[in-house]
């Protein structure tokens, strides 16, 4: 009989379909409001992000360590053989399609159908847990999605997030030699934006493992926390391309936080020489697009998450513009003539968005802004909640025109914008009359 370990090493392994090397390497910005969020927890926020170049090879040991002599019987080996090339059904019934190229969506499909069902088995044949997945998770139900929260036994264990196979492909081959320090700011380079947003996640998850991949190339991440210098460690990418390290490199990862068994560590060198990397040319953006506004425009509105306090250099700026029926009274700015609206404190989430506690930097009157989330053309049943919202403050402001509601109760829209495959964004602000 076998050991499980040694099956893993020659098995797991899976196939490694085509994709386009020359579409868009874009992907989407990290969210200030979420970095606000972090810094509640700054034991969990990285400074720095460090480059391991035996990371991988550590989990691999760590699953190693952890399976030990367990063995694999025939009835075993059988079950999960069919969870691995060649004869993972999911794959072979995609390649009996035609051209199969491998999408961002189609990345997602694989993984649950093959490879988080693979480590399922494994777990189950391990002993006896249950491992599943949960998608877009919110942390604390709110922020930002992460693609997948791995979890055994209904305990989060680690994280995972899908960029298209382009974007994977092109972190890869400019993932620094060395490190860089971590800037929580929008408009970086797709290096920086990638590993500044695997750090938001895991730092307001609070875990340790984070894998970034399209299916074909992974990266493994590790937040280090440290109570004076937490940080992040990178892999080198690694492919799925006839080798089984990335799915045992997962398996040591989640098994390490389920057994309580530490990985070895990544050491922190205070006198790292750290990587500059330039600005990208070309198509290699934020994934929003042009942003179009809604109406006509009377006044711009610069909006910030960052304290006040903070040195200017730190602190985040986001446009908007007030809708041409705003008649909410905005105090002029003493910097630049422009209002500044900040977000002070986290109120409640809801259906469509977070509210925020917020103020204008010339005034002490605190009013509630909503911050309505991304809506895709699949969120069909948010944006009809959104679209439900509306119709309540029109019914709202007839009963107050009419004189039946003595308080107007109507949100002030600062952003309402549309662009090519998202529904909008906005920020509104709602205040009732003779109230802050």
């Amino acid at each position: 009989m076998s050991k499980l370990h040694d099956f893993l090493v020659e098995h797991a392994k899976f196939p490694f379909p085509a994709f386009n090397e020359h579409l868009s390497s874009s992907t989407t910005d990290i969210s200030t409001l979420d970095v606000v969020s972090l810094e509640k927890n700054p034991e969990w926020k990285a400074e720095l992000a460090v480059r391991d170049d035996t990371l991988v090879q550590k989990l691999c040991d760590t699953l190693e360590s952890i399976l030990g002599d367990a063995p694999s019987a025939e009835s075993a080996e059988d079950y999960l053989l069919a969870s691995f090339s060649p004869r993972i059904h999911s794959m072979s019934m995609a390649e009996k399609t035609g051209n199969f190229e491998l999408t961002r969506r189609q990345s997602r499909g694989l993984l649950d159908k093959g490879f988080f069902n693979a480590a399922g088995k494994c777990f189950w044949v391990y002993d006896r847990s249950v491992f599943e997945t949960i998608k877009e998770h919110l942390a604390e139900d709110r922020g930002s999605k992460v693609d997948y929260v791995a979890l055994v036994n209904d305990k989060i264990m680690g994280l995972c997030e899908v960029k298209s196979p382009s974007v994977m492909k092109n972190v890869c081959n400019l993932l620094p030699p060395h490190g860089i320090e971590l800037n929580w700011v929008h408009g970086q380079p797709l290096v920086p934006k990638i590993l500044a947003k695997a750090a938001l996640y895991m730092g307001l998850r609070k875990t340790e493992w984070l894998f970034l991949t399209c299916f074909n190339y992974w990266i493994v991440c590790r937040l280090v926390r440290d109570d004076h210098h937490p940080y992040l460690v990178y892999s080198p990418g690694i492919s799925i391309q006839e080798s089984s390290e990335p799915f045992r490199a997962f398996l040591g990862a989640i098994l390490s936080v389920v057994k309580d068994v530490p990985v070895e560590s990544s050491a922190y060198n205070p006198n790292i020489e750290l990587d500059t990397i330039e600005e990208e040319q070309g198509d290699i953006d934020d994934g929003s697009g042009e942003y179009h506004n809604r109406g006509n425009t009377e006044s711009e509105l610069l909006v910030t998450s960052s304290s006040p306090k903070l040195s200017e250099d730190l602190q985040v700026w986001t446009r908007l513009y007030t809708t041409s029926n705003n008649t909410f009274a905005i105090p002029p700015s003493a910097r630049n003539d422009k209002p500044h609206l900040w977000f002070t404190r986290f109120i409640a989430s809801g259906s469509t968005g977070a509210v925020w506690q917020c103020r204008f930097d010339t005034s002490h009157d605190s009013f509630a802004a909503k911050i309505v989330e991304v809506l895709h053309p699949s969120d069909t049943q948010k944006r009809q909640r959104l679209r439900n919202e509306f119709k309540i403050y029109l019914i709202l402001d007839e009963a107050y025109q009419s004189g039946r509601l003595h308080d107007r109760i109507a949100p002030r829209c600062y952003g309402a914008f549309t662009w090519m495959f998202l529904s909008l964004i906005y920020a509104t602000a709602l205040r009732i009359r003779g109230t802050t």
